[in-house]
């Protein structure tokens, strides 16, 4: 699996938080920090998204925004040590023919970072779970500008150009 769209981040978003859950069961709160990428964070359908996943999980959830090719973050750091450490496995002759021997080679070489596969079911339900909600999903204005988004309750979005700005809007859902 290749796609990197608001299914996949979807699925992403469910398995991380479960497994949060798992560590921290009084979670209250996330923030989430990302680059800007229209197709995968930055856009209407995962904002309405937002909303729903903050209902379900019972947390305040907000996301903030990275200028776009603004530099490698965190996420690319662990990326890239997890694929050498496979790489390497596989050059001393471990297979590695599937998402799932990815994976199991990954959980084999780090104990320090969870890797969770996601797969094609999970995307599969994740499609299922917003079909309804990307209906009535809105364009916010000047989306590109957006910098932050915070969910206010089960039908508000509040966004900002940058996420301590004073100038604040409002986005309702029906």
């Amino acid at each position: 699996m290749t796609s990197h769209d608001k299914f996949v981040v979807k699925s992403a978003i469910e398995i991380i938080l479960n497994e949060l859950k798992t560590h921290v069961p009084n979670l209250k709160q996330i923030d989430f920090f990302s680059d800007g990428a229209a197709s995968q964070f930055k856009q209407r359908f995962m904002f309405r998204n937002l909303i729903q996943i903050a209902h379900e999980y019972k947390i305040a959830l907000s996301w903030n925004f990275f200028a776009t090719s603004h530099g490698k973050g965190v996420a690319d750091g662990l990326g890239g040590t997890v694929k050498r450490l496979v790489w390497s496995a596989a050059l001393s002759g471990d297979n590695c023919k599937s998402a799932k021997d990815f994976v199991k080679l990954a959980q084999q070489k780090t104990k320090k970072i969870i890797i969770i596969e996601i797969t094609k079911n999970d995307i599969d339900n994740s499609k299922l779970k917003l079909e309804n909600i990307f209906k009535i999903a809105k364009s916010l204005p000047e989306t590109p500008k957006t910098r932050s988004v915070k969910v206010i309750d089960n039908k508000t979005l509040e966004w900002r150009y940058y996420s301590l700005s004073s100038t604040k809007k409002i986005i309702k859902y029906d």
